[in-house]
C-alpha cells in the first residue's frame, strides 16, 4: 500500500489537510486509471476510496480518500511535506525506498518514454519532478544510480518548450543500460488491464497518447539492447553461429560488416549499430517476438 501511494506522491498526487481532516487525491486523464488503482488499494485494506470529475475543462478525474482512518497513514503527511518560508512544500523523505512498485506508479503518473526523430536514436525516459526543490531533485538521482539507473536533471518548462520554467525533470542516459534496467524493474510491458488508458493530448489537434505509448515497441527493444554489452545476446548469437556453421567471416557477409566487427562484438569489445543488429538477428532467422525469452529476457513479450 504504502510503496503504491509513495509512487503517487512522486508524481502528482497530494494529501491535504482541512481541519481535522486529511485527504489523499490522485489527478489522472483517464477514469479506468484510478479505477485500476482504486481496485489495488481496495485489495490492500482501504475501502473508503472514490473518483470524482476534478476539472470539467480540463476532463480530469480524482482518486481520493480520507486518511485519518489509517494510522499507519497518518505518518505520510509528516514525512512528505514542510513549512518552508510559510507555505507548505513536499519533499523527498529521507527513508523513501524506491522499490519497484513505488517506481512503476512514478511513471503512470509522471512518467513518459520520448522517442527521437532519428528513428536509429534509443528512445529516453523523463521523470517529472518539479515539485521538488533542487536538493530532493539530487536525492532522487542518488537512489535511482543504487539501483542502476543512470538519470540526470534537467530544467523543466510548463507546456511547451516555450513555456515558463517550474523546477526540473529527470532524463535516463542512453549510453548504458539504464533504459533496459528501468523497464526490467517495473516490467517490460504495461499492466494489461490499463494499457489503453488515455494519458493526454500533446498539442492543438494532436493525437492522443496512451499507458502503452510509454514502453517501447518492437523495433525499440533492437535500439535499446544494441547499447548494451554483455547482455546474454551476445553469447547466444556467438553460440547459433557456431551451431550452424557459420565463420566470423561468413556471418559478416551475410548483414555486409568485416569479420572483424563479428569478432569485436563477439568478444564484447564494440556495439554493433541498430541496423546491423536488426541485419544479424534476421540472418540467423531470430524474430523480435520469439527470440528475446532465448537471451534470458525471461520478461520480455513482444
Amino acid at each position: 500500500m504504502i510503496e503504491i501511494l509513495n509512487g503517487g506522491l512522486l508524481g502528482d498526487a497530494s494529501i491535504r489537510v482541512k481541519g481535522k481532516y486529511q485527504w489523499f487525491s490522485w489527478v489522472a486523464k483517464d477514469k479506468n486509471l484510478l479505477q485500476f488503482i482504486k481496485n489495488k488499494l481496495r485489495n490492500l485494506g482501504i475501502n473508503n476510496t472514490y473518483i470524482s470529475v476534478s476539472n470539467k475543462k480540463s476532463k480530469t478525474y480524482l482518486l481520493g480518500f480520507y486518511m485519518n482512518k489509517y494510522p499507519e497513514l497518518l505518518r505520510l503527511r509528516e514525512k512528505w511535506y514542510i513549512n518552508l518560508n510559510g507555505k507548505t512544500q513536499k519533499v523527498i523523505p529521507k527513508d523513501l525506498k524506491l522499490t519497484q512498485t513505488t517506481l512503476l506508479y512514478w511513471y503512470l503518473g509522471d512518467g513518459s518514454l520520448i522517442r527521437h526523430k532519428n528513428p536509429s536514436r534509443v528512445p529516453w525516459i523523463v521523470l517529472a519532478t518539479n515539485n521538488f526543490l533542487r536538493e530532493d531533485v539530487e536525492t532522487l538521482i542518488k537512489k535511482l544510480k543504487k539501483l542502476n539507473l543512470n538519470f540526470y536533471p534537467v530544467k523543466y518548462r510548463s507546456g511547451f518548450k516555450k513555456g515558463k520554467e517550474c523546477g526540473y525533470a529527470l532524463v535516463s542516459k542512453v549510453s548504458d543500460a539504464t533504459v533496459y534496467n528501468f523497464f526490467k524493474l517495473i516490467g517490460f510491458r504495461p499492466p494489461k488491464e490499463i494499457e489503453n488508458c488515455i494519458t493526454g493530448r500533446k498539442g492543438k489537434e494532436s493525437k492522443l497518447h496512451f499507458i502503452k505509448d510509454k514502453w517501447p515497441k518492437n523495433d525499440e527493444w533492437i535500439k535499446i539492447i544494441s547499447n548494451i554489452p554483455n547482455l546474454g545476446l551476445v553469447l547466444k548469437i556467438k553460440e547459433i553461429r557456431k551451431r550452424i556453421g557459420l565463420t566470423q567471416k561468413e556471418l559478416g557477409k551475410r548483414i555486409g560488416i568485416s569479420r572483424e566487427a563479428i569478432r569485436d562484438f563477439e568478444n564484447g569489445k564494440r556495439n554493433l549499430r541498430v541496423d546491423n543488429l536488426r541485419k544479424l538477428l534476421k540472418s540467423l532467422k531470430l524474430t523480435y517476438r520469439s527470440n528475446f525469452h532465448c537471451f534470458n529476457f525471461q520478461s520480455i513479450v513482444f
